[in-house]
C-alpha cells in the first residue's frame, strides 16, 4: 500500500509518516539505510529512479517519501506512475503535498493508486477546480472534489450556481457547441431536481450532473 498525504493539516501528515516509519522501519539502522525523503521540486527522474529501485538493506521494505510532490516535473511524475502500476514489493511510496490537484491526468491516475490521508477542505478545493476536472473528462477526480465540497457544508444550490458559471464562462470555448448546449440542459435538469427534491438525497442531483458532463467532454475512443 502506497500513500498520498495532502492538505493543510501538517500535524496529520507528520503523524501518518511517523507511524509508517515505525511500522516499516523498526530500527535506527533501518531508518538510516532504508528511508529516503526527497524534495519533489525539480526532482530528476534519475534520482527518483535510484530511490525507487534500490533494494532494502536492513528492513523488509524501503520507505520512499516524496514531499512537495505537487512540484514534481512531468517526467518524474510519469516515472512514478509507471513504478506504482508495477510490482514493487521492495518499497512503500509516500507522496506528500499541501495542495494536490487530482484533476490533471497524471495526478488523477496517481491518486487512484494511492491511499489518501488528508483533510476534506484540501481535497475539495473550489467548485471551479472541480469544473476543470470535469472539462478534462476526469469523472473520479470531479466526484472527489464534489464530495469534498459537500462535506464542507457547501449548499448544493450555491455549488450548482458555480457549476453553471464555470460551464458558461470557463468551459464554453473548450467544447463543441453541441456539447455546450447539452451541458446547459444537464445543469437545468440538476436545478429542477434540487428544487423538486427529485432524489432521496438532494446532493445526488449534482453527482448525476457531474457524471453526465464528464461523459460529454470525454474524447470518444472510436
Amino acid at each position: 500500500m502506497d500513500y498520498l498525504l495532502y492538505g493543510p493539516d501538517l500535524t496529520l501528515r507528520d503523524k501518518t509518516l511517523a507511524d509508517l516509519k515505525k511500522e516499516i522501519l523498526s530500527t535506527p539502522d533501518a531508518i538510516r539505510l532504508d528511508f529516503d525523503s526527497l524534495d519533489g521540486h525539480k526532482l530528476t527522474p534519475e534520482k527518483l529512479k535510484i530511490a525507487l529501485l534500490s533494494l532494502p538493506g536492513m528492513a523488509p521494505r524501503r520507505l520512499v517519501h516524496i514531499y512537495r510532490a505537487d512540484k514534481l516535473p512531468k517526467e518524474s511524475l510519469e516515472l512514478l506512475l509507471a513504478f506504482l502500476k508495477g510490482e514493487h514489493e521492495q518499497a512503500v511510496v509516500v507522496v506528500e503535498a499541501e495542495e494536490w490537484d487530482s484533476s490533471t491526468k497524471l495526478r488523477g491516475e496517481l491518486t487512484k493508486l494511492l491511499k489518501s490521508v488528508g483533510t476534506a477542505s484540501a481535497a475539495a478545493g473550489t467548485v471551479f477546480q472541480m469544473m476543470d476536472a470535469v472539462a478534462a473528462g476526469n469523472e473520479a477526480g470531479s466526484l472527489r472534489r464534489l464530495n469534498g465540497l459537500l462535506g464542507g457544508d457547501e449548499a448544493p444550490e450555491r455549488l450548482l450556481g458555480g457549476m453553471v458559471w464555470a460551464w458558461s464562462n470557463k468551459i464554453k470555448g473548450r467544447v463543441s457547441a453541441d456539447v455546450y448546449k447539452k451541458g446547459l440542459l444537464v445543469l437545468q435538469e440538476a436545478d429542477f431536481a434540487l428544487k423538486r427534491s427529485r432524489y432521496p438525497e438532494r446532493e445526488y442531483a449534482l453527482e448525476v450532473a457531474v457524471v453526465k458532463l464528464t461523459l460529454f467532454v470525454r474524447p470518444s475512443k472510436a
